[in-house]
C-alpha cells in the first residue's frame, strides 16, 4: 500500500518545518544549540529545515519542545489534544503520542472502522491499529494525513512554559534545558495519592 499524500497535506507538514525553523531562529538558537539535549546533532535539524530529510515523529516532538513549541491536534482551528492527561510512569515522549493520537482515535471510532479509514489513507488496518494504540509511532507526514481524512489538523502552537525563557538562554549556551533527573525521555516518578 502506497500512503495517499496530497498537496494540502505536504503543504502542512512543510508549514510545521516552518514554523519550528522559525522558532528556533526567533529564540536566537543554531541548528548545533537547538540539538542539545535531543539524540541528533546540529546536521540532522539542517536536512529537516530544508527538505533534505525528514524526522521521526519522536524527533519532531524533541525538536518542536527544543524551541519551546508543541504539536496539536485541531479541529476547525480549535485545539482537540490539549485535554489528555499524562499518565505516571509515561515517558513525555509516550505522552506526546498519545496526546496526538487520542483525538484522532476518537474521531475514526465515531466515523467509521479500521478498514474504511486504512483504504482512504493507503496504510495497512494493522498500521491505523498501532498508531492509536501508540504502539508504533507513525511518520510525521502520515500523522498528517491521518488527521486530514478524519476532518482535523496538525499544527503547532507555543508550550506556554513558565521556564521557557531560562530553557532557551541555557540552550544558547550549549546547555541541556532541562537537568538530567527531569529529562523527558524518562517516565515521571508515580504520584502519591493520600
Amino acid at each position: 500500500m502506497v500512503l495517499r499524500v496530497d498537496a494540502r497535506a505536504k503543504e502542512t507538514f512543510w508549514q510545521i518545518i516552518l514554523g519550528l525553523r522559525e522558532a528556533r531562529r526567533d529564540a536566537g538558537l543554531t541548528q548545533d544549540a537547538a540539538a542539545v539535549g535531543l539524540p541528533v546533532r546540529g546536521r540532522a535539524i539542517s536536512e529537516w529545515e530544508t527538505g533534505a530529510n525528514s524526522p521521526s515523529l519522536d524527533h519532531l516532538i524533541l525538536w518542536a519542545d527544543a524551541v519551546e513549541q508543541r504539536l496539536m491536534i485541531t479541529d476547525r482551528g480549535v485545539e482537540k489534544s490539549r485535554l489528555v492527561p499524562q499518565l505516571p510512569r509515561e515517558t513525555w515522549v509516550h505522552f506526546e503520542r498519545r496526546r496526538l493520537a487520542q483525538p484522532l482515535k476518537l474521531r475514526r471510532a465515531a466515523r467509521m472502522k479500521y478498514h474504511e479509514l486504512a483504504e482512504r489513507i493507503g496504510v495497512t488496518e494493522a498500521s491505523v491499529r498501532r498508531w492509536e494504540a501508540v504502539i508504533v509511532p507513525p511518520q510525521p507526514i502520515s500523522l498528517v494525513v491521518w488527521a486530514q481524512e478524519l476532518g482535523c489538523c496538525l499544527g503547532l502552537r507555543s508550550s506556554e512554559r513558565p521556564d521557557a525563557q531560562l530553557r532557551l538562554q541555557l540552550r544558547r549556551y550549549g546547555l541541556p534545558a532541562l537537568p538530567d533527573e527531569h529529562r523527558r525521555d524518562r517516565p515521571l516518578p508515580a504520584r502519591r495519592v493520600e
